[in-house]
């Protein structure tokens, strides 16, 4: 196995890296989306935001205050709260905050020639809870096994003078590009409360914090940038922390590789050649270390390791360096078994499972997946005007994160919530015919998350969006999202999990369409369909009937998708394409093996027949339905006691 690929398993491939990033994008813009009145806004910073999954690393989050706002001048000053930045004249990178207005009490303020500052120690005393203690410019809290960090932060809207140095000065390969130096600047920055310990103002003094821009910049690398990045903070672990704890941090190597990335080539930056790449960011900081001058990437006059380095320590941090660029990436991670740095197990069924989500992300991503999914299951229940309004919402959040229709990401959270909250709404949305302004949105919702299905799950997803455009009267395009579905499914995908014949003969008839084995796999797991008493009113009125027998009943995906067909060709009264669905239907029989699946299937023909009008060929269709009374659930074989068609017909 090469370096690249040992290094995908171990950090990422780049198609999980992307995974994770959308993700936490995702929950950041979701919470900020609910929570915007409480003047709130999220932002996940550090490596969890980067794309990083280490089992060790802590959830930073950066609580951007959004009722004030730092200012540059005066004149910009118009709302309450404003706080107007006067630069240090001791430290680049750092600043105290005005008062203009006069709007916060006296708790926050000290007062410096007659002047008030808002003080950075009160800020963070005042934010303070039970169980947490302060950390720099963080609150940190344990929960369990899982560290959080809490940065209660300023936004500054406009870029800082003191950067401008950054935007303008020459790049001679082009990095970071022009569109991400616009956005960066759009963006602001923040300011976060911690002072430098060297200066007289340290209590009232905050730092001028760009953790938006270096998560932007983070997000513009290439993955061979990624693993690089990985292998320098796994030196900084395992050699460099290990002898020297709390010397280096992984910020200055994230600036080591900002610095080193600007100036040189983008061919440099190959997976190929990772070896070279590693080599080339050590020799920038072996440089920063023996000047003892790291200079901050947007404020290069801000020496980052002036306090960290001296001359009892410099020379023996600077032979790790040398010994470690000697022997390469050898000495940090060994190249055969596994690997002790990400508790890992690098085993053959984990390198070829692609859809290990534990693999994929670390225990806090899961966590910020069980938000998301909480997200969308809680949805359906806020009836409230509040409620409403987040449903709305929804719709402004995939148009900010269009990617999320184009990436594996949706697969993943239509199958954990948003399937779900679509069966919830349409429940909702289905017990009346009269339709008022917030049915509307909701209607407008529901249409957006069902386009994450539709595009993200072959099976439930494409099923779910046909049955709500049958519910809703457009049958046309009900028919054509079943024909999309037949078109991928091919019918040897039927009990693929329990036949390895029917495995490989899918593969085959598949292998010439130009998919991928990944996207064949992934629509070959067909799962059941399951039709819940909970969401009578999300399913075709017909099906009602058995809803309210049992708590719920599951139907082979093909044979749902056929009922649904002919349901379809009834409405329009097509007899034609109606014989020619029914007969799909009846000849799927042949390929079900399970007894449960058979007896749900014989019951949709004689629910087609009985619709149709057809009352003795429902009869013998129910009637070969109760003859297998013994795979028929105890709570629906007691209510069949009667003649199955008598009991169907006075019900309709």
């Amino acid at each position: 196995m090469d370096l690249s690929t040992r290094l995908s398993y171990l950090f990422g491939t780049e198609q999980y890296v992307n995974l994770r990033r959308q993700l936490v994008l995702l929950r950041e813009t979701l919470v900020n989306n609910a929570s915007r009145e409480h003047n709130k806004h999220i932002i996940c910073s550090g490596s969890l935001g980067e794309g990083l999954a280490y089992p060790s690393s802590d959830d930073d989050l950066m609580f951007s205050q959004m009722n004030c706002r730092v200012v540059m001048t005066y004149r910009e000053a118009t709302r309450n709260r404003d706080l107007l930045m006067i630069p240090s004249e001791f430290s680049p990178g750092y600043c105290r905050l005005l008062d203009v207005k006069g709007s916060y009490s006296d708790y926050f303020c000290h007062t410096i020639h007659e002047m008030p500052f808002v003080s950075s120690t009160l800020w963070k005393q005042y934010f303070t809870d039970e169980g947490e203690h302060i950390h720099g410019p963080c609150l940190s809290e344990t929960v369990g096994y899982m560290e959080y960090d809490y940065a209660y932060c300023i936004p500054c809207f406009t870029w800082p003078d003191i950067a401008n140095g950054w935007v303008i000065r020459e790049r001679s390969y082009s990095w970071p590009s022009c569109e991400t130096i616009h956005n960066i600047i759009l963006n602001g920055c923040h300011v976060v409360p911690i002072g430098d310990a060297d200066s007289p103002y340290a209590d009232h003094e905050w730092r001028i914090s760009f953790s938006v821009a270096e998560r932007t910049l983070m997000h513009s690398f290439n993955h061979a940038q990624f693993l690089v990045y990985n292998l320098l903070r796994l030196t900084l672990k395992r050699v460099i922390g290990k002898a020297f704890p709390e010397v280096l941090c992984s910020y200055f190597l994230k600036t080591t590789l900002f610095f080193t990335a600007e100036n040189t080539p983008k061919q440099l930056w190959q997976v190929h050649d990772l070896e070279s790449c590693f080599k080339t960011c050590l020799s920038v900081l072996y440089d920063y270390v023996d000047h003892i001058y790291c200079p901050n990437y947007f404020i290069p006059e801000y020496n980052m390791i002036k306090r960290k380095i001296n001359h009892s320590n410099r020379y023996q941090i600077l032979d790790i360096i040398r010994t470690v660029h000697r022997f390469g990436v050898v000495g940090i991670i060994p190249l055969s078994g596994e690997s002790e740095c990400l508790d890992v197990n690098l085993s053959a069924a984990t390198m070829e499972d692609k859809h290990d989500i534990g693999f994929m992300f670390s225990s806090h991503l899961h966590k910020v997946l069980l938000e998301i999914n909480d997200f969308f299951n809680n949805l359906p229940h806020e009836n409230t005007a509040c409620g409403i309004l987040n449903l709305y919402k929804f719709g402004n959040v995939l148009e900010c994160h269009p990617t999320i229709l184009e990436s594996e990401l949706r697969y993943i959270i239509w199958n954990k919530g948003i399937s779900s909250c679509c069966l919830k709404l349409m429940d909702q949305l289905f017990t009346s015919s009269e339709m008022n302004k917030q049915d509307y949105q909701l209607y407008k919702t529901l249409e957006a998350l069902l386009r994450i299905g539709y595009r993200g799950d072959v099976t439930t997803g494409k099923l779910t969006m046909a049955t709500y455009l049958y519910m809703v009267g457009k049958t046309e395009s009900a028919l054509y999202a079943i024909r999309q579905l037949l078109s991928d499914y091919s019918p040897f995908v039927v009990d693929f999990n329990r036949d390895e014949l029917k495995q490989q003969a899918y593969k085959d008839i598949m292998c010439g369409r130009g998919f991928t084995m990944d996207y064949k796999i992934r629509h070959a797991h067909a799962p059941q369909y399951c039709l819940y008493k909970d969401f009578l009113n999300a399913f075709p009125s017909p099906l009602k009937i058995w809803t309210t027998i049992m708590a719920h009943f599951t139907l082979a995906p093909l044979a749902y998708a056929y009922f649904l067909e002919t349901l379809c060709h009834t409405q329009h009264q097509n007899q034609i394409r109606l014989m020619k669905s029914l007969r799909c239907l009846v000849n799927h029989l042949d390929d079900l093996r399970e007894d449960e699946d058979i007896v749900y299937t014989r019951m949709c023909v004689g629910i087609i027949r009985l619709v149709q009008g057809d009352s003795q060929s429902a009869c013998r269709w129910l009637g070969s339905v109760y003859v297998r009374k013994n795979t028929i659930p105890q709570s629906f074989y007691e209510r069949m006691s009667r003649s199955a068609l008598t009991y169907m017909a006075s019900n309709w």
